[in-house]
């Protein structure tokens, strides 16, 4: 994948995982009990992990950032 569609598509990852946060601290779900609690706990982690994904397609590690030799 070219840097600029990842960084496209990373960027849009965080944003999707932001909203989805926001929607789940001040949304409906409030309401969830018994196993729809359990769902909207998946969807805080999965939330979690979409904004993580998209910090790495945004900043990926390249070989410029690894050092080549081990320090004496």
């Amino acid at each position: 994948m070219s840097p600029e569609v990842s960084r496209i598509v990373g960027i849009a990852t965080v944003l999707s995982g932001i909203a989805l946060a926001f929607w789940l601290i001040l949304g409906p779900p409030w309401d969830w009990e018994g196993g729809m609690r359990w769902l909207r706990h998946g969807l805080a982690l999965g939330s979690l992990g979409a904004i993580s994904l998209g910090a790495r397609l945004s900043f990926p590690s390249g070989k410029e950032d690894v050092p080549d030799t081990a320090p004496d």
